[in-house]
């Protein structure tokens, strides 16, 4: 037997998002190919106070004055950028778990995948890292204005990928 066919599914979080795995069921037999779920979310910026600012004190002495409560906290206990990436990066792992557990009760091997960053340069680099056959996704079907505003990730991986692209823009909407 020949070896699978590995289809990237890149997903935005959104429930619209999910409708084309019911094509990828219908048109693409799990015998023949293998699934990666890929979901690109912004990278962590951490959360750390503003500068204090100085105040006069008797003595002399420098005390920080915040502009809040919370930038005080922030100040002594900052959430750091590695340590929101952690907890964003398990958080979509077990957000994808539902969808990863119904892709293999319907006989597919599947992989996860999370990337930080810009979603069209993250699946661009993660398709030319890997040996992909086929990106199935959904499309939100923007036009006009929004379109032009928001953009379109389909239709920027479109002019950016060498490799197939299975675009479905649903009947309904989520």
């Amino acid at each position: 037997m020949s070896e699978k066919k590995q289809i990237l599914i890149p997903l935005d979080g959104s429930p619209f998002s999910l409708q084309v795995l019911e094509s990828v069921k219908q048109f693409l037999p799990p015998e023949e190919h293998r699934l990666t779920l890929l979901q690109v979310v912004a990278e962590p910026m951490g959360i750390i106070a503003g500068p204090s600012q100085p105040a006069a004190a008797a003595g002399g002495a420098y005390t920080p004055m915040y502009n809040s409560h919370q930038d005080a906290l922030r100040a002594h206990h900052p959430i750091y950028a590695s340590q929101e990436e952690e907890s964003k990066y398990g958080a979509v792992r077990s957000a994808m778990q539902d969808v990863f557990k119904q892709l293999e009760a319907w006989g597919y091997e599947v992989d996860l995948a999370v990337r930080f960053g810009e979603p069209v340069a993250e699946i661009v680099n993660f398709i030319r890292s890997r040996k992909i056959d086929l990106v199935a996704m959904t499309t939100h079907g923007r036009s006009g204005l929004s379109r032009l505003l928001f953009g379109s990730v389909a239709s920027e991986l479109i002019h950016r990928l060498d490799v197939p692209v299975l675009l479905l823009r649903p009947f309904k909407r989520v």
